[in-house]
Formats: structure tokens, C-alpha cells, sequence
């Protein structure tokens, strides 16, 4: 049986900053990126679950492939929110979510399932490096943020380690060709490193009360130098043959989280400050500055 829990939560990031942490603005801007290029992909991976089924042999993979598309749905719906709030702010920021959503349709109509599965195992794999690096930071990296963000962004992260596998298992059901997938690798990360290339060209046109040097830098440069360098060489791990994301090293704020879920306790204010508006964040961004 699958592990996998579906969770649903009623966010609401009404009012909140572009620059929603001010200690750590250029992780702002790419937690930003993320919420508008992740809707799409998460849904595109939603549909390939859908189609895989199917084609699906085994039923444990099935039910795993369902569990699993059904999280993806979740945390695009949150990220949906999140958007929406920065464009009722900054209307012309439709445009990414426009953008991103037609890339994903015309891949869709273009490549074969095969491709979508490769395309959701090799990117699902790649996540569990990078998200424990994020994960075992977060009191760099969230402690000042908008608490509403911060938590959610902690859930989605979680929620990623708990389904690690899921992309790869299903894509070992249905096609089960590593060199397919290792073939296409290139194509795959150019695809979403244009989407994410774009976001950022894209806040620079809309977004006229955030300088732009904040889109300049390394997101991560709070983060110890051998965190992130542990973390880039597992990403590029992950597109081994031998790699299973089942048997990689996992953050303890993974358990530490679902310990706090099954208690009962409000993990939609978890971590980070009570709720920014606009205003206040610019405030605290210029005393920062200040000093």
C-alpha cells in the first residue's frame, strides 16, 4: 500500500509581499518563480498520472500513481492562491502563468507519454537533494518570512520527500528504459530552466517597486557552502541508473513535520512571522537596509 496523504489546507496570501521574507529577498524571488512555473507542472504531471493509468501493471504502482497525482493537484491549487495574490497586486504577472501553462499544453500535445513520465521522473528526482538542503536551512531561510508562506512552502517541501519515489516508480512500471530517460535529461532541464529564465525577466517588467538587483545572486548564499555543495551532487546523482530516491538521506524536519501534522497542530502558521502586508514587508526590508 501506499504511504502517500493526501492534505488539503484553505490558504489565503491575500496581501502578501512580492519580497515576502526581507532577510532573505533573493530567496524570495525564487520561491516566487517556483509558485508560477510549479502550477503548471504540477498539473502536466497530474494529466500524465491520469494517462498512465492505464498502461499501470501493477496495482500498488496504480494506487501510488493516484496518491500521488492527487498531491501534485493539492499543491498546485496552493500555489494558485499564492499567484493570485501577487497579481491582484502586480496584474501583468498573468502573463507567467499564461506563458508557463501554454509551454506545458504545446509539450503535452508534442511528446509521448513516455516522455511526460520521464520528464516527471527525472525532475521528481532531483527534488529530494535540493529540498533536504532547503528543508535542513529553514531557520535560515523561512524564520523571516510571511508565516503564512513559510508554512506552506514547508508542507509543499515535505510532501515532496514523502513521494520521492512516486515519478520513478511509475515511469519503471510503464516504460522502464533508464538511457530513454537519461537520453532526454537535456531537453527536460532546458524546458524548465526557459520557463524559470522568464519569470524572472517578466517580474522585472511588472513588478516596478523591487529593484533589480534583488534578481541578481545566489539564493542560497546564507546557506553553508558545504550544504549546497552536498546538495549539487545529488542532484546530479539523481539522474543515475543506479539512483532510487527511496534510499537517499532525508531531512529530520520530514518526521519532525509529520509529528506536528498528526498532533493537531496549526501547520498553516508553523514557522516563520505573523502575516506581512506590502507595506509593512518594504518597511522591515528598508530598516534592514539601514543597518
Amino acid at each position: 500500500m501506499s504511504n502517500l496523504e493526501v492534505r488539503k489546507f484553505d490558504w489565503d496570501f491575500e496581501g502578501i509581499p512580492f519580497i515576502w521574507n526581507p532577510e532573505q529577498p533573493r530567496f524570495s524571488v525564487l520561491m516566487n518563480q517556483i509558485t508560477f512555473v510549479i502550477i503548471s507542472f504540477e498539473r502536466y504531471i497530474t494529466k500524465a498520472m491520469r494517462e498512465a493509468e492505464a498502461r499501470i501493471t501493477d496495482d500498488e504502482v496504480k494506487l501510488e500513481a493516484r496518491l500521488f497525482g492527487q498531491q501534485e493537484g493539492v499543491h498546485a491549487a496552493a500555489h494558485t492562491k499564492h499567484a493570485r495574490a501577487l497579481i491582484a497586486q502586480y496584474p501583468g504577472l498573468q502573463t507567467i502563468l499564461d506563458k508557463c501553462q501554454e509551454s506545458y499544453d504545446a509539450q503535452f500535445e508534442a511528446e509521448s507519454l513516455e516522455y511526460h513520465l520521464a520528464y516527471a521522473g527525472s525532475m521528481e528526482a532531483i527534488f529530494t537533494p535540493f529540498f533536504k538542503m532547503v528543508l535542513d536551512h529553514r531557520e535560515i531561510l523561512f524564520e523571516g518570512g510571511d508565516e503564512r508562506l513559510s508554512s506552506m512552502l514547508l508542507w509543499h517541501f515535505c510532501e515532496e520527500i514523502e513521494h520521492r519515489s512516486s515519478a520513478l516508480m511509475v515511469y519503471d512500471d510503464v516504460v522502464g528504459s533508464y538511457w530513454y530517460r537519461f537520453r532526454n535529461a537535456g531537453p527536460m532541464r532546458k524546458h524548465v530552466r526557459a520557463l524559470f529564465e522568464m519569470s524572472i525577466e517578466e517580474f522585472k517588467k511588472h513588478v516596478p517597486d523591487v529593484p533589480h538587483d534583488v534578481y541578481e545572486g545566489n539564493p542560497f548564499a546564507s546557506v553553508p557552502r558545504p550544504a549546497t555543495l552536498r546538495s549539487a551532487v545529488g542532484v546530479l546523482a539523481s539522474q543515475a541508473p543506479w539512483h532510487d530516491p527511496a534510499h537517499q538521506p532525508l531531512p529530520d524536519y520530514y518526521d519532525e513535520w509529520i509529528g506536528k501534522y498528526t498532533g493537531g497542530e496549526d501547520v498553516m502558521r508553523l514557522y516563520g512571522q505573523p502575516a506581512m502586508t506590502a507595506g509593512a514587508a518594504a518597511a522591515a526590508s528598508a530598516v534592514g537596509d539601514a543597518r
